[in-house]
């Protein structure tokens, strides 16, 4: 995912950066997204109170900036695996700008990878309102979609995702992860023939390194590759 790059925190607020997360010992609601939306204890509001005005004063009152770098932290950590401080991360985001569709995304990935498919699928949408545009959210969207779609059998959900994928192929023919998601989706469904069409699709590409081996191999254990 492309970001902007963010500047560096002066020490007094990767400080308070620290200290926040260090609140997580005390309550664990740092690690839910929006803070598990429940009412601020008093040491939380006094931890955010700290850390919104040490923003303000790196920031020059420019939240939506501070926001967006928090969030951009929030994506570097979550690229290396470490969900805990994402999440932490992109509830700063959140809490700076409710409306920063970046973090509202970084927080459905995080509940996305710990399996909450459900909570996932609900920040997805919020994020959709600000995102809608973005070729990459649009396309873990529906990734996300058609794997709870797939899981509950759910025809509604299967539809939506498959729809999602559809249109995302007609602005983007080329890129290999829809196509893959997509088959996936459908080797989910025991729907091989189809599955291999979609991998096809994706050698042909020119992004076709992109394309997952070990799901070529996995698919070729539940069907032979169809011959041309």
């Amino acid at each position: 995912m492309r970001l902007q790059k963010f500047i560096h925190l002066s020490v007094f607020t990767a400080l308070v950066f620290a200290l926040s997360a260090g609140f997580a010992s005390a309550d664990d609601r740092n690690l839910l997204p929006k803070y598990g939306s429940m009412p601020e204890t008093d040491w939380q509001r006094q931890a955010n109170k700290a850390f919104i005005d040490a923003t303000d004063q790196e920031y020059h009152g420019d939240r939506a900036k501070a926001s967006g770098d928090a969030a951009a932290r929030g994506w570097q950590f979550l690229q290396q695996g470490d969900m805990d401080t994402a999440m932490r991360r992109f509830n700063q985001a959140w809490l700076l700008n409710h409306e920063n569709g970046i973090a509202l995304w970084g927080m459905g990935a995080v509940e996305g990878s710990r399996r909450n498919m459900d909570s996932a699928l609900k920040l997805f949408a919020e994020a959709e309102k600000f995102l809608g545009g973005d070729l990459n959210f649009s396309i873990d969207y529906a990734k996300a979609l058609s794997i709870i779609a797939v899981q509950k059998n759910d025809k509604a959900l299967l539809q939506d995702a498959f729809s999602r994928f559809e249109s995302i192929y007609k602005k983007a023919p080329q890129n290999v992860l829809n196509l893959q998601n997509w088959a996936i989706a459908l080797a989910g469904l025991s729907r091989f023939p189809e599955a291999w069409q979609k991998v096809k699709l994706a050698e042909a590409s020119e992004e076709r390194k992109k394309l997952d081996p070990r799901f070529v191999a996995a698919l070729e254990q539940r069907m032979p590759r169809p011959k041309d």
